[in-house]
């Protein structure tokens, strides 16, 4: 399997297994992700995760679909989560030698892509749960790859400036620094 897919497969699983441990009352509480809620996130977390998985099997971006309403339960959201995340590794390990998707017109090409699919899940999965730290070997790929699909001109949006830490974080806190988050507060 390519290190991108592996590292795609880690973070899919990381995302899954944090929003397996949020239950019903953690729902309507803040995630670490500013202005949004637990439900928030991983609702965000699951469209997020289905866009790539849609690009990367059609070729190009689709248009942004619109939010769902009706009532959100614990276990719709971790099923949807988790049916997300299975589309997106079957479409990730089945190109079929694509190796770019359009994106307004230009392409993008698919290993970044795969980046940005783990940075969601690894992130937005922390967000939801926060007492399941970003494991440290997924985090340390994760920090390799950023580079390759955020810099200062292209994370207005994305994600939130970085926070400056001392040295001597481990390798998931500093990701989550690097994207914004502090695991202190």
């Amino acid at each position: 399997m390519p290190a991108d897919e592996v590292m795609l497969t880690a973070a899919l699983d990381y995302a899954v297994a944090s929003a397996a441990g949020v239950g019903l009352a953690d729902l309507g509480r803040p995630s670490a992700c500013a202005g949004w809620t637990v439900a928030d996130a991983l609702a965000h977390l699951t469209r997020s995760l289905r866009c790539v998985a849609t690009s990367l099997a059609s070729g190009a971006v689709p248009p942004a679909p619109s939010p769902r309403t009706g009532p959100v339960t614990a276990r719709k959201l971790r099923r949807d989560l988790g049916r997300a995340a299975a589309a997106l590794a079957s479409a990730a390990t089945d190109l079929r030698g694509r190796r770019a998707v359009a994106v307004d017109g230009l392409p993008l090409p698919c290993h970044r892509l795969l980046v940005v699919g783990a940075l969601e899940a690894a992130v937005h999965g922390w967000d939801a749960n926060r007492a399941r730290p970003v494991p440290d070997d997924l985090a340390v790929r994760l920090l390799a790859a950023l580079p390759s699909v955020l810099d200062r001109g292209t994370r207005r949006g994305m994600f939130a400036e970085p926070v400056a830490l001392p040295p001597g974080h481990p390798p998931g806190v500093r990701l989550l620094a690097a994207l914004g988050r502090d695991d202190r507060r």
